[in-house]
């Protein structure tokens, strides 16, 4: 009845809600263009060349080797093969199948809009396509973006489990994608096996198979469709998408551990917060926890003091760049954000009314009856099970081209553990809080803000479980050793959707005060978001002070890869007629021990050769040594034959330098007896 009302209400603002569409599609608009645009701006960073030379060597080789030393899954390289194959194997299309995910993600936010209020889900979309740390992961080939996208994508596929949810276009389309891929390349292994070096039968058995899983998979969709109008097929994504959050990343266990612990904290906390002792002593307990927060803010004043000089050192330092609007934006964010709260308590002590209402409760005792009992019971579980097995045997093995995978899947944990404990630990316990407050203060600001909101209404569960899940994975990252940067997207995530149910809370109130609250906080928000994204990803975007800039590669690497190129072109015109000659049968010699990602720069020069370690060579027209550690080996080794053609940064205290053979170098390169002259510019600041 209360979902027919809602829906009777949205009709009825036919205008209202034509406005909110296009305004989603603005919101994924700018989502596109900011994850899109000049994607090929900045280096390849190291493990982007890693991935890199995966992906190479499945193109190669038709088969990825799962190693648990790597410890990432599959599917990236699978995704990413698919664009390579149809847009080229170059660095748009192979981000591109990173960044189209991160499109995704905003766009599947707006969907949440009758759980954190159409407002609540434009402003969350709006603060995830601005985020600058999502728009700069999203222009990364790592994992990431795609196992972000997963988890949302379970939450997602779980309530509308719950929530008795007919399946929609997009629930069918992505369940048939899943079972294309999960037969397709099988079966075009098979027809290339009985094809053999037949092409005409190759692509006769192709068409054929092609037909015959087509036609599988539309009678298994109608059968799935018929089955209680469709519903099971939001869990049977729920499966799938678990299935390949495990393929993505072995932290997957760490987000669904996270989710059934936020789960459990509705559960007691909606208990708590809606019992009648709660209820009459509600004012007394709420300013008792403030006046808690305030006696250890006096207690710890020196630690606030100190963390206060810290923030304004990283945004107005006499050693950094000054960010004097980001500073005093954020600064009037916090303090904006204190008012709202001020202004929230105060009507909240005369009422908890709210005008979002959930149009179904996400409970177990809702969630259970959708599992059917007897047969169907049965039925369900065998398939979310094989669902689960299948598609983790399928990514492990390589499309059952690699048995050994799927052992070693397991293998991973053993080894993840170590490496959390040890690797990648010197960022400190406050790594993620530091550099959030660089780039990120606006989500961080307002997701604590809609959190408070959430929980003190404790009306609307699916904000409640959002706001235990940010906080419960940025507390579980935050004590777990190991920290990188590119790790804190996945609970930005939930914070960007918690925040914009705080925003849509305070923005849909009948108060004119909180509107007008909500309003501030939205422009200034987006205001500092919209600056930094844009400073990060398309200024800044090897500046190590940068909160996501982590050992990346400087963009002078690519002045490297051009002379590569430059080099390797003269010594084709040095050729003449005589014979056909490409730049890239040009020999490189990378003995630098040092050299991710230049892997994926000369992936197309079939003689480069990467030794790590000072090798004999006279007739290579290249030769890439490290700066200062082989500044007197490589004199003494290559002076006779090379000459010193410069030196380029390849990432922070890294430099790389080019020596050509004699014969090509340019009337401006010098003898390698000069190489220790030679002082970078960042030595010389």
């Amino acid at each position: 009845m209360r979902e027919i009302e809602e829906n009777s209400t949205i009709e009825a603002r036919g205008k209202t809600d034509y406005v909110w569409l296009i305004s989603c599609a603005l919101v994924a608009a700018v989502a596109a263009f900011l994850r899109f645009f000049w994607l090929d701006l900045k280096p390849f960073h190291h493990d982007e060349g890693v991935n890199g030379f995966f992906l190479t060597n499945l193109i190669r080789d038709g088969v990825y080797k799962y190693d648990p030393a790597n410890y990432h899954g599959p599917t990236l390289y699978y995704i990413s093969l698919a664009f390579a194959k149809v847009f080229g194997f170059e660095t748009i299309p192979v981000r591109a199948s990173v960044a189209i995910f991160g499109v995704l993600l905003v766009i599947l936010t707006l969907f949440l809009k009758r759980y954190i209020g159409m407002a609540g889900s434009l402003f969350a979309a709006l603060f995830l396509a601005l985020s600058p740390g999502m728009v700069y992961i999203s222009r990364y080939f790592i994992h990431e973006m795609f196992f972000v996208f997963l988890s949302l994508a379970i939450v997602m596929s779980v309530v509308y489990f719950i929530e008795r949810r007919r399946a929609g276009v997009f629930a069918i389309a992505w369940m048939a994608l899943l079972m294309f891929i999960c037969f397709l390349p099988s079966s075009l292994n098979l027809a290339a096996f009985l094809g053999g070096d037949n092409l005409s039968l190759v692509w006769v058995l192709r068409i054929a198979f092609f037909a015959v899983e087509a036609a599988i998979v539309y009678f298994t969709i109608r059968m799935i469709l018929a089955w209680d109008e469709g519903r099971p097929v939001y869990l049977l994504l729920a499966s799938a998408s678990a299935a390949l959050l495990f393929a993505t990343k072995e932290t997957a266990f760490i987000t669904l551990g996270t989710m059934l612990i936020a789960c459990f904290s509705v559960w007691l906390w909606n208990g708590i917060a809606n019992g009648e002792p709660f209820e009459k002593a509600k004012g007394k307990i709420i300013a008792g926890a403030h006046a808690i927060a305030l006696i250890a803010a006096l207690v710890y004043y020196k630690e606030m003091i100190a963390g206060g000089s810290w923030v304004y050192e990283n945004f107005m330092g006499a050693s950094r760049p000054h960010e004097a609007f980001v500073f005093y934006m954020v600064v009037i964010l916090a303090l904006a954000a204190i008012l709202a709260w001020a202004i929230f308590l105060y009507f909240y002590r005369q009422s908890n009314e709210t005008v979002l209402v959930e149009p179904y409760a996400l409970t177990w005792s809702n969630f259970r009856p959708g599992l059917g009992s007897g047969a169907d019971l049965v039925l369900m579980t065998a398939a979310l099970a094989t669902i689960f097995i299948y598609l983790g045997v399928l990514f492990f093995s390589s499309f059952f081209t690699y048995a050994e995978g799927v052992g070693k899947a397991f293998e991973a944990y053993a080894i993840w553990t170590k490496t959390g404990s040890k690797d990648h630990t010197q960022n400190g316990p406050l790594a993620y809080l530091k550099w959030g407050i660089k780039v990120e203060t606006p989500i961080l600001v307002l997701s604590a803000l809609g959190a408070l909101i959430a929980l003190a209404r404790a009306r609307h569960r699916f904000a409640m479980f959002t706001a235990f899940w940010a906080f419960g994975l940025f507390a579980a990252y935050t004590i777990i050793p190991y920290k990188t940067p590119w790790l804190s997207i996945s609970f930005y995530l939930p914070m960007c959707i918690i925040a914009g149910y705080g925003i849509n809370e305070l923005i849909s109130a009948k108060k004119y005060a909180l509107k007008a609250a909500g309003v501030m906080l939205v422009v200034f928000a987006a205001s500092v978001l919209a600056y930094q994204t844009y400073d990060l990803n398309f200024v800044r975007y090897d500046d190590e002070e940068m909160g996501y800039v982590y050992a990346h590669s400087k963009r002078e690497m690519l002045d490297l890869v051009r002379q590569i190129g430059h080099y390797a072109e003269k010594s084709c015109a040095q050729t003449g007629s005589e014979k056909e000659c490409k730049p890239t049968d040009a020999t490189v010699e990378i003995v630098s021990p040092d050299y991710w990602p230049m892997t994926w720069y000369l992936k197309d020069f079939a003689h480069a050769n990467f030794h790590g370690q000072l090798v004999d060579a006279n007739t290579a027209e290249m030769i890439v040594a490290k700066k200062n550690d082989q500044d007197t080996a490589a004199t003494q080794r290559y002076s006779a034959h090379y000459k010193f053609a410069g030196v380029y940064p390849l990432r922070p205290g890294v430099d790389l330098m080019l020596l050509v053979r004699r014969d090509l170098a340019d009337k401006d390169a010098q003898e390698l007896y000069k190489i220790p002259e030679y002082v970078s510019p960042e030595m010389k600041k």
